[in-house]
């Protein structure tokens, strides 16, 4: 009886696990989409008032996300001659959060003040629009794949009993 028990409660350790693997997913992309909307209220507050240069900007930005403080890095060093390539690394990020962030970058220091500000607005709407989504997603489908998750295994680890 106490070997049914056990695997009865793998089967539900690991669905709740699955579960909240994906719950965590849908966070990592949130609060890299909230790091970004950051990113680019910071820059446009710094090209209104203060005029600092860019890598001096982000350097000194305090972000959540792992993913956006590797790009962070990469553009700066790409920026300071450290590296060749304007690549950003792509990691988790879906296609269109990924394509955003490279134009972004890509837009960063390329024209005047107004052009410069009227390209941020632009993305900037274009983000957080996708945060608004990764924001829906996170607070309703994480909470759904973790009870989800509990409860297939609780099936399987009835099915196999």
């Amino acid at each position: 009886m106490s070997v049914k028990l056990f695997i009865l409660f793998l089967c539900v350790a690991a669905g709740t696990f699955c579960g909240y693997m994906i719950l965590l997913s849908y966070k990592k992309n949130y609060s890299y989409l909230d790091g970004v909307c950051g990113m680019i209220s910071a820059l446009k507050q710094n090209l209104s008032y203060k005029k600092d240069a860019v890598s001096v900007v982000l350097s000194s930005l305090k972000v959540g996300s792992a993913q956006l403080q590797k790009n962070i890095k990469e553009y700066i060093g790409f920026v300071g001659g450290q590296s060749e390539g304007h690549a950003i690394s792509r990691g988790f990020l879906p296609q269109t959060t990924y394509d955003g962030i490279t134009d972004l970058f890509e837009a960063i220091g390329g024209s005047d003040e107004s052009s410069q500000n009227a390209r941020l607005d632009a993305l900037s709407l274009r983000f957080e629009k996708l945060r608004a989504d990764a924001e829906q997603k996170y607070k309703s489908m994480g909470a759904v794949a973790v009870k989800l998750g509990f409860l297939i295994g609780l099936g399987v680890g009835v099915l196999v009993l």
